[in-house]
């Protein structure tokens, strides 16, 4: 059950949230609605995306790398327990002030039980720091630089396809996301090449089949035309000949 929680007025200026994307921000701030009074709520990153974000279709492709920014932030803790996943957030009482706290339902994490995210370039979670370097081209700060990916780039991409690609997603790819790109494209019936240039050029995060439909719809029979066009050259040279 979503709750009502509140936002300090310094989390902006928070030098952790500086080095996560803006989508990353912002599903940390609501997944604080869903979380209990002990800070732990459910993590399976598919049902967070259909609470969370039920208006965006790309949202369940890329949830799992926004949380994989926060894990390395140290914003959370993911964790599995009798073969659910739960989600801790950090340092909890420092962004909630809780009143007359109910029991947690959720069993607590143990350190066994972590889902280790990559490895987190900075810890610092201080809420009351103030970003100075803010918009600036940092190597914490990846907006301009293209989120990283963790997806190797396949032969037949340029580099340069891919790099206008990541910059355009603004957050990590994972396997996962790959995955939905590939599968996406031969339901379109074209290479996942030909989706990311599609993607690069529109500035897409991700892709849709049903996105090329009206495209696909409105684009006339081309080899057939040309088949029935030689088919009529061919007919008018024998006629020539027969007279």
């Amino acid at each position: 059950m979503a709750r009502i929680r509140t936002i300090k007025p310094e989390f902006p200026q928070s030098e952790s949230m500086g080095r996560v994307s803006r989508d990353a921000r912002l599903l940390f701030v609501q997944m604080w609605t869903l979380a209990d009074d002990a800070g732990r709520l459910r993590g399976n990153s598919r049902m967070l995306a259909s609470l969370l974000f039920p208006y965006d279709d790309d949202a369940p492709g890329l949830i799992d790398g926004w949380m994989q920014e926060l894990e390395r932030e140290g914003c959370i803790t993911r964790y599995v327990n009798d073969e659910q996943t739960y989600c801790q957030i950090n340092k909890w009482l420092i962004h909630q002030k809780i009143d007359k706290p109910s029991p947690s339902r959720i069993p607590a994490p143990e350190e066994s039980s972590r889902i280790l995210a990559n490895p987190r370039e900075c810890s610092s979670l201080d809420q009351g720091s103030r970003i100075k370097d803010q918009g600036r081209d940092t190597p914490h700060n990846p907006r301009k630089r293209g989120a990283p990916s963790s997806v190797q780039r396949p032969a037949e991409i340029s580099e340069q396809v891919w790099a206008d690609w990541l910059r355009a997603r603004k957050t990590p790819l994972t396997e996962t996301a790959w995955e939905g790109v590939k599968r996406e494209a031969e339901r379109a019936g074209i290479t996942p090449a030909d989706a990311v240039r599609i993607c690069a050029e529109n500035a897409w995060r991700g892709f849709k089949a049903e996105w090329l439909k009206p495209k696909a719809q409105a684009s006339p029979d081309r080899p057939n035309f040309i088949a029935r066009l030689q088919e009529h050259l061919a007919q008018t040279q024998q006629d020539v000949i027969d007279v």
